[in-house]
């Protein structure tokens, strides 16, 4: 078997990459710059140089293929050019899913996120059944909602589209938002935090990564399966591994005193190596909850997850290692 994944140099699209060879798939993976894919290639992938705005490169190296795993995308809070999040994370699945069409592909798994559904109210744990609001709290949510109804649109057309949907993935690696607040709490640096009743879906990247190759396996074509985790509020989490790290759970930062931060806000965004507006949509993004249930991907695809108090834990006492 043949696969072809696009965002293969990131986070998650590595992952599924290593699962899919793990698994005795050749994978090609779609990279704009070969030197970040060295490794994959190692492990035994052939590079294709293209990118996702530019569809001739994905006709030049997509035909051939048994199956689409799509994730290229631009995550992050705060971006201010939202031209270019448009064109990469709705432009480029367009193009996408079009070369996949012409190269007659038998089957896409489309990487969505839970953030197409939308956020919750406070406390409940929604589904797949759930429909966005139209209320956006940052540009990402907005493109990503945008790209979700077209691969929803096409597969409802007849398309051999499966869409998954992650919710908040951590991991080594991570370089999103997750990803910080847990370098700073392994560190000791976390003395407060704001966002603290936000409910979130706790997901190790390993998991999300099965998760992808068992909606290939297992999914049905114009289904949509969240691959979520452990639902907890990010106050609660710092409460449950506090006992397995040895470490402080951070106090609650207010609201008002992140508003009083936003004149410095590109600032802190640029020491923590966020985009420039990370406060200003972090406000607008993260006071809802994002809760939602996994129980159709456990029951129709096999999918698991593991605990808070499995994943997290060996996350952080891996960053606290490293120097």
């Amino acid at each position: 078997m043949h696969a072809y994944v696009t965002g293969a140099t990131g986070f998650i699209g590595s992952r599924v990459a290593r699962a899919l060879m793990d698994r005795g798939w050749d994978v090609t993976v779609l990279a704009r710059k070969p030197e970040r894919a060295v490794e994959l290639a190692q492990a035994g992938a052939r590079i294709a140089i293209g990118d996702i705005t530019e569809p001739a490169s994905l006709s030049a190296s997509m035909p051939g293929h048994d199956a689409v795993f799509h994730l290229a995308a631009w995550y992050a809070i705060g971006v201010r050019d939202a031209a270019r999040m448009e064109q990469i994370n709705v432009g480029g699945t367009e193009n996408v899913l079009n070369a996949a069409a012409a190269a007659a592909i038998p089957r896409i798994v489309h990487c969505s996120t839970i953030a197409a559904l939308g956020s919750v109210p406070g406390g409940a744990i929604s589904d797949e059944t759930d429909v966005h609001q139209g209320s956006y709290g940052s540009n990402y949510e907005q493109t990503k909602l945008r790209a979700h109804q077209i691969a929803s649109e096409r597969a409802s057309a007849g398309a051999p589209i499966v869409i998954v949907m992650p919710g908040a993935t951590y991991g080594p690696g991570d370089e999103s938002m997750v990803g910080v607040l847990l370098k700073l709490y392994a560190k000791g640096l976390l003395v407060a935090c704001p966002f603290q009743e936000t409910g979130l879906s706790w997901v190790h990247v390993e998991d999300v990564a099965d998760g992808m190759v068992r909606a290939f396996e297992k999914g049905e074509p114009g289904e949509g399966y969240i691959l979520g985790g452990d639902n907890e509020s990010i106050g609660g989490m710092f409460a449950r591994i506090k006992p397995l790290t040895g470490k402080r759970a951070p106090m609650k930062m207010p609201n008002w005193l992140v508003k009083a931060g936003l004149p410095v806000g590109p600032l802190i965004a640029r020491m923590l190596k966020q985009e420039p507006d990370l406060l200003k949509e972090g406000l607008t993004s993260l006071n809802g909850s994002w809760m939602y249930s996994s129980k159709k991907a456990e029951a129709s695809i096999g999918y698991r997850y593991r605990s808070i108090e499995e994943g997290i834990p060996p996350v952080i006492a891996a960053l606290r290692a490293k120097r």
